[in-house]
């Protein structure tokens, strides 16, 4: 008879249990401090093409972000695209790996 019992209290345990886990996995997952969550923060990241990555750390470097450099000058503006592109060419066809390839490395 105290087993039972004893299962009776279990399964009650249990079943409370499961109710409370429901409610708390309703729930919406915690938000970043921009109202984004990490798992959409990083989608959007992984969604950009190597350009638009390198583009965003070129920007980033330079502290200037798209909306700024829009309402740049024509002028300053061509200039900083111009060696984004130049940026982008040497990192995406490799140049960088290339410099100091004369090395000797028999040795």
């Amino acid at each position: 008879m105290q087993i039972g019992s004893y299962l009776t209290e279990v399964s009650r345990v249990v079943a409370k249990f499961a109710v409370k886990t429901e409610k708390t996995e309703k729930t919406e997952p915690e938000k970043e401090s921009g109202g984004v969550s990490a798992a959409d923060a990083f989608l959007k990241e992984a969604r950009k093409s190597p350009a638009q990555r390198i583009r965003d750390q070129l920007l980033a470097r330079m502290k200037l972000d798209e909306q700024s450099l829009a309402e740049m000058p024509p002028e300053k503006r061509a200039a900083i695209e111009k060696q984004i592109a130049e940026e982008l060419k040497r990192q995406l066809t490799g140049e960088q790996d290339r410099r100091g390839a004369a090395v000797d490395l028999t040795a």
